[in-house]
């Protein structure tokens, strides 16, 4: 009885001495709309639940300060813009996190097309914005040649976007998409603003001479309908990512495993919100801030072939095979691709169709009849993705934010009906 009492106790002892103590982290974010809603604990949930810790998460405007309290250890993680510019070598990239955009709407349509005139000329309202959104702005100013002294700057409290003024009137925010005043301009008849002919993406634009000489930036293309049948044409505009970075002495383990949890757990989040559709893990896709964590570079090396394999890829006949054969994976990957976006367009008009049947349907068959529709438009698009192996670009992504919206309408009519 005495050597099981033992064993038992042995066992009981190795248990709770083997088991892990829960981490506890502090995230601090500059401004607030930094990395979506993270403060809907989508990503918290997520990191919580995966990793046996716990956070808590503290919001503020001012990225000295948010640095400041970074380096001294009294916060572990921290979401700001890319656009940091800090010499300090202490801080470590864990990993990009969600894009804000560049929005302009005018509250009437414009023949002006030229960002400078349009500022110079109008009331202008400014999203309340962080130090660092500021020096975009200053970089901006300074790329479109603006005197922002001549700018007519209203405070943000003071926009009525329901009032119908005889002025030209601007909003102007670094923000995201999906965000509830941003949609609720797009109702009340406000119009988004083009910073140059979409025509010339890629063709050597504004944009891309900005982004050119700012690499924080990158271009960006608003598509058709993503806002209950607006814009009725695509948008030019750029945007900033956020990004989560850290101390470097952070422990290498755990800074493996939050990315970790991140990246092998997107499509999760997109389940809860498809504004994570626009989270892109790809650590080459631009210049960042700060250089990786060594627990993020072993997770984005890990698929890496060993050395002895490299040295065999080094052969000649090799290399100039695998040339061959990726000029021509490339040629047909760009045919697929423009392929999609005119298949991804058809299925933009067919269901912004259904958003202006809304109005017009008053029974539960009626609107049954146009969710059963809707959905076969949205199982449709899928099935083009799948049998023509496509890969989900932007545009596909902001579809199924597209769909998301107007089904939800569609329920909430029924309810009301009911």
């Amino acid at each position: 009885m005495h050597i099981i009492r033992a064993i038992v106790f042995l066992f009981v002892f190795l248990l709770f001495s083997c088991t892990k103590e829960k981490v506890h982290l502090k995230i601090l974010k500059v401004t607030e709309h930094s990395s979506s809603q993270i403060n809907q604990s989508d990503l918290v949930n997520l990191l919580e639940s995966e990793n046996n810790i716990s956070i808590d998460i503290f919001y503020t405007l001012y990225e000295d300060s948010a640095l400041n309290r970074l380096r001294n250890g009294d916060v572990d993680l921290l979401i700001i813009p890319n656009n940091i510019n800090s010499l300090n070598n202490k801080f470590r990239l864990l990993a990009p996190l969600l894009p804000r955009f560049l929005i302009i709407y005018t509250n009437q349509r414009t023949e002006i097309s030229d960002l400078k005139l349009l500022l110079q000329t109008s009331n202008v309202y400014f999203e309340d914005r962080s130090k660092l959104d500021s020096v975009f702005f200053d970089k901006l100013y300074y790329n479109y040649n603006i005197d922002k002294q001549k700018i007519n700057t209203r405070k943000l409290s003071q926009l009525n976007i329901d009032n119908k003024s005889d002025s030209l009137e601007v909003y102007v925010g670094l923000t995201h998409i999906n965000n509830k005043f941003i949609k609720k301009m797009a109702d009340s008849k406000w119009s988004l603003f083009s910073l140059d002919n979409v025509d010339n993406y890629r063709k050597g634009s504004k944009v891309e001479g900005f982004t050119l000489m700012n690499t924080f930036a990158t271009p960006f293309l608003i598509p058709m309908y993503i806002y209950k049948g607006k814009p009725e044409t695509s948008i030019l505009t750029m945007s900033i990512k956020d990004i989560l970075i850290c101390r470097k002495e952070m422990p290498e383990e755990l800074a493996y495993n939050i990315v970790k949890t991140l990246v092998q757990n997107k499509s999760q989040l997109i389940h809860k919100d498809h504004i994570y559709n626009f989270l892109d893990f790809d650590y080459s896709s631009q210049v960042w801030a700060f250089p990786l964590h060594k627990g993020a570079e072993r997770f984005v090396d890990r698929d890496k072939p060993s050395e002895w394999l490299k040295w065999i890829r080094m052969i000649w006949p090799i290399i100039s095979i695998s040339v061959v054969l990726i000029g021509a994976f490339s040629s047909i990957r760009s045919m697929l691709r423009k392929k999609s976006r005119h298949s991804i367009e058809l299925y933009y008009q067919k269901v912004n169709s259904i958003n202006r049947r809304i109005d017009e349907v008053n029974s539960v068959k009626e609107i049954n009849l146009l969710m059963q529709e809707l959905n076969m438009i949205k199982a449709n698009a899928i099935e083009t993705l799948a049998n023509n192996k496509f890969i989900s670009s932007q545009s596909f992504n902001i579809f199924l934010l597209l769909y998301s919206e107007i089904n939800q309408e569609l329920k909430e009519k029924l309810l009301s009906i009911k």
